[in-house]
């Protein structure tokens, strides 16, 4: 017997490469055979679901950002203008005008603009893409951590995701048709981006800088199309730019010189503008990787870089101009500059990245790509509760006071919650979320006008209990009517605790009689 006969060949045992070959076939026929409205509704609900679980799990240990109450303070009274644009105040608003008050649905915020932002990106990049480099480039998006990792909360930065996706979308189309409720419609979202926070600004300077680029230009300018823009985005601007006279810039004006311009050497902002740039490029990785995975020719490098059509070459500058702009401008006026301010600026990236013709994007490398969004997804799932331990053990954090459980111990003390409180920030800070319609006390609760404002409507007082100017108020204000209660907690997680915080809760009651 032959040594073939006696040995047969070992059949293929089955291990990752043919599993992810299984994986890889069902995902194009899933790509072949499904109508492409029911693969993006089922990607983007997979991403919904996904990341939900991530936040629940990796913030557990640890209450809201201040973020959250920051913006519900702005929430309870209707304004054109905050510390920062509007929009976050009225968007919080009419959430928690259907949904509790509760951590998870603070999340839900943040992921439902996340997910509106991926769906209007998924028709901008179908308005310019075919349907497998379309989808490749949604998949490559799901790759940004700004939709991801980087938060789970609505703010300022990320207000602005889906508006200014929607004006991107609006121009494009106005630009190629000229037709004038896409124009009006450009001009009013890119407005309501600038609602959210002023980073939009380098949105309409990259709006405006296109209009003047390009084959297309003369007949653009010829129609009315930008004459309707421009009028779609003053008449949406134009409450807020009153506000902003009469109030004389307002506490914008002020949050923008104390907090966001800087006193820097040319040097320094040189060093904050290249941080930038590269945070920036650490951020579209992702997509980076995925481009290098085609094997581009350098024809086709040259083709992204400069596109010969016009509609791709003002991709390139919607895209650029608004991302590359910041950074030249803190050289002449130096501000602080981070990458984190730009979440709104990516449903570009795909059309800019894979558009060209040069590259060859098949169904086979749409499933893979679209696997391995699943896959980096699904680890970031595995590791949150890592995450989570890791935030328990780390205690405090300045960014997220420990608010809710002391509004748990006030409402023991009390059947009607104060509506000021007072102490120390680390617990303070998140009250307004917790406790609808709260106000910090601005003076000391121990001045003539502190008593006259707790008579009216009383103070919660919460201090740690190594603050000890704020622990000496709080013995000065119990007696009489008012309750405290000393405190020891200690989150937990799956069983383990956390470093213990040792804090005083004291509630005044309103004296409406007095």
């Amino acid at each position: 017997m032959s040594a073939a006969r006696r040995h047969p060949p070992d059949r293929a045992k089955p291990g990752s490469a043919p599993f992810a070959e299984r994986l890889v076939l069902a995902g194009r026929r899933l790509v072949t055979e499904k109508h492409e409205g029911v693969i993006v509704a089922g990607a983007l609900g997979c991403f919904a679901a996904l990341w939900m679980l991530y936040d629940t799990i990796t913030l557990a240990p640890v209450d809201l950002r201040w973020d959250a109450s920051e913006a519900s303070l702005w929430a309870q009274h209707f304004a054109f203008g905050y510390k920062h644009p509007p929009m976050t105040g009225w968007l919080f608003a009419l959430w928690f005008a259907v949904f509790p008050r509760a951590d998870w649905a603070e999340h839900l915020l943040y992921l439902t603009m996340a997910v509106t932002t991926l769906a209007v990106a998924w028709r901008l990049l179908r308005d310019h893409l075919d349907k497998e480099r379309a989808l490749f480039g949604l998949a490559a998006l799901f790759l940004v951590p700004l939709y991801t990792v980087k938060t789970a909360e609505l703010n300022a930065n990320t207000v602005m995701m889906p508006f200014w996706a929607a004006a991107l979308l609006f121009y494009l189309r106005a630009r190629r048709g000229l037709g004038v409720a896409d124009a009006f419609l450009a001009g009013a979202f890119a407005s309501l981006a600038v609602l959210g926070k002023y980073w939009a600004v380098f949105l309409l300077t990259g709006m405006a800088v296109a209009s003047v680029v390009g084959a297309g230009t003369k007949r653009f300018w010829r129609s009315p199309a930008p004459y309707v823009m421009a009028a779609g985005a003053a008449i949406v601007l134009a409450p807020h730019a009153i506000w902003l006279v009469i109030e004389r810039g307002g506490a914008s004006y002020a949050f923008v010189r104390s907090n966001v311009m800087a006193a820097e050497s040319f040097g320094a902002a040189l060093a904050g503008s290249a941080y930038y740039l590269v945070g920036v490029t650490g951020y579209a990785i992702g997509p980076l990787l995925f481009l290098a995975a085609l094997r581009p020719s350098r024809a086709a490098l040259a083709d992204i870089v400069w596109p010969a059509d016009d509609d791709r070459q003002q991709a390139v500058l919607l895209f650029a101009v608004p991302l590359v702009l910041p950074a030249l401008v803190n050289l002449v006026l130096p501000y602080r500059l981070t990458p984190d301010w730009t979440f709104p600026n990516w449903p570009l990236l795909p059309v800019v990245l894979y558009a060209s013709l040069a590259l060859v994007i098949s169904t086979t490398t749409v499933a893979a790509s679209g696997l391995i969004a699943l896959a980096l997804s699904l680890a970031a799932l595995v590791a949150a509760p890592f995450i989570a331990y890791q935030k328990l053990r780390a205690g405090a954090d300045p960014n997220r006071p420990s608010s809710h459980h002391v509004v748990e111990v006030a409402e023991q003390l009390t059947a009607q919650p104060p509506l000021l409180f007072w102490g120390s920030p680390e617990l303070t800070g998140g009250l307004p979320f917790y406790l609808p319609n709260a106000q910090a006390l601005e003076v000391s609760p121990l001045s003539p006008e502190g008593h006259a404002a707790i008579d009216v409507s009383g103070l919660l007082v919460a201090c740690l209990k190594e603050d000890a100017p704020c622990e000496a108020t709080a013995a000065a204000l119990a007696g009489g009517a008012s309750r405290s209660a000393d405190v020891t907690y200690a989150r937990s997680f799956l069983g383990l605790a956390g470093p213990p915080s040792l804090y005083r809760v004291t509630v005044v009651p309103r004296r409406p009689g007095k």
